[in-house]
């Protein structure tokens, strides 16, 4: 009886959140940090207008994909962005550049969207020609209503950018996004509490035990990602080069592994209670509470004005695997609707090229490509912590069905923590609640 009250109450909110982006970015920035505050949970997300996303059509299913080549100029272009106004300012500062050396005109517009209103919008006279930066998990949404065209195999070599924003950067196998930055949660650390980094999580619970614990939001799978991964267990199965969501690792013997090892956390060492936000593990460590708490960027500037004692580092081994985190990846995509795709991913490669470097400069933002981190002139530790947790990381699936994960796994985590279900049973619930969610999702309901 309990688990089909679980199943039914969890699968709802499952629904609710199939149309969501995924662990995405799309908070509003910090007024302070530059930085956007990680989505979790679907605590904070929006559903879309409540509109079935456009199917593909046969013609665009089918898309070539475009050349990369430079054109003759004269074309106009109009590329959308989800980053801030700051970030939108300064793509238009080269978008100029770039129009002045070849003939052409960009226009960038900060134009926070969905799927439905940018297929209306890209179907219409000046139109948008795509999307520069944007979440990948969000451009999944894009990809599964056939608006993304295939990126050209000249326009960038894969081993040139970080390896989670490649894997970011594809969906069911294709190439369809060109990686800009990315952003990962890292460890911060009170330094009167902490003498020494720990090595380990287990050096790492010994060192928190009496000393205000280690704090996260781990209701959330964006921040319990590293305890699945070291338990050898997924979210989706990824191989060659796409993500199989029939193959749903959140309930095998890793993940009950993963999740008797997070509520310990939380039972045996009391770390947090059951009913841990973000804002509440947040302020644990702001107020010097807590030793150790897992956060990002987008946390800096709020530590930095309180006062509190902290430095920072990328996040130690547990069960003798490397800490796996969420990289989040901004990306750019060509409409396939786009009459001017070819110039649209020449001025992205330009982007790419050249602007990646002064986009860390005004957004904090970390390149995603190598050549970018590597001119970066910054000795902040902060960066230097981020750059080191996104070459251990890896992306949210760029799959729609990601949406579909967030609130059954936060609702059995906070049954779990609370005493009301087993490991084993949220294993169990979350696996069929996600999988019944999917299969309503495919099936048109």
């Amino acid at each position: 009886m309990k688990a089909k009250k679980v199943l039914g109450i969890t699968l709802c909110a499952a629904m609710i959140f199939s149309s969501l982006t995924g662990c995405g970015n799309t908070d509003k920035p910090d007024e302070n940090s530059g930085v956007s505050a990680p989505e979790t949970a679907g605590d904070n997300a929006e559903s879309t207008d409540g509109t079935e996303e456009p199917a593909a059509s046969d013609d665009t299913a089918q898309a070539e994909p475009a050349e990369s080549g430079e054109s003759a100029g004269g074309k106009e272009i109009v590329v959308w962005t989800e980053m801030m106004e700051n970030e939108a300012a300064l793509l238009q500062e080269y978008g100029d550049k770039w129009g002045a050396e070849t003939g052409n005109k960009v226009t960038v517009i900060s134009q926070y969207t969905d799927v439905q209103q940018f297929s209306q919008a890209a179907n219409s006279k000046g139109g948008p020609d795509g999307m520069l930066g944007i979440p990948n998990d969000e451009m999944a949404n894009y990809i599964s209503a056939g608006l993304v065209q295939e990126v050209p195999a000249d326009l960038y070599n894969d081993a040139d950018f970080v390896e989670a924003a490649v894997q970011a950067s594809y969906g069911n196998g294709i190439r369809y996004g060109v990686p800009l930055s990315v952003e990962t949660p890292f460890l911060f650390y009170n330094t009167e509490k902490v003498e020494q980094m720990p090595a380990t999580w287990e050096e790492m619970i010994e060192a928190a035990k009496d000393n205000g614990g280690i704090v996260f939001e781990a209701t959330s799978v964006y921040y319990t990602l590293g305890m699945l991964r070291a338990y050898d267990s997924y979210i989706f199965n990824y191989k060659d080069g796409a993500y199989d969501t029939t193959d749903i690792g959140l309930g095998n013997e890793g993940a009950v592994k993963a999740y008797e090892f997070v509520n310990k956390l939380s039972g045996e060492y009391g770390f947090f209670s059951s009913d841990i936000t973000y804002d509440m593990a947040k302020s644990s460590f702001q107020n010097g509470e807590a030793a150790f708490y897992i956060g990002g960027a987008w946390d800096v500037a709020g530590f930095t004005e309180a006062g509190t004692p902290f430095a920072v580092s990328d996040l130690p081994t547990l069960n003798g695997h490397d800490f796996v985190t969420p990289v989040g990846t901004y990306v750019g995509f060509v409409s396939v609707k786009s009459e001017n795709q070819a110039e649209t991913f020449a001025f992205y490669k330009y982007i790419v090229d050249n602007a990646l470097p002064e986009l860390y400069t005004v957004g904090n933002r970390i390149p995603a490509s190598l050549a970018a981190q590597g001119s970066i002139d910054d000795d902040s530790e902060v960066t230097k912590a981020q750059i080191a947790q996104c070459a251990k990381g890896e992306p949210m699936p760029t799959v729609s069905e990601m949406g579909l994960i967030w609130q059954p796994f936060a609702d059995n985590m906070k049954l779990m923590f609370n005493g009301t279900i087993s490991a084993q049973e949220a294993a169990g619930y979350i696996d069929a609640q996600v999988k019944e969610a999917i299969e309503l999702m495919q099936s048109g309901q």
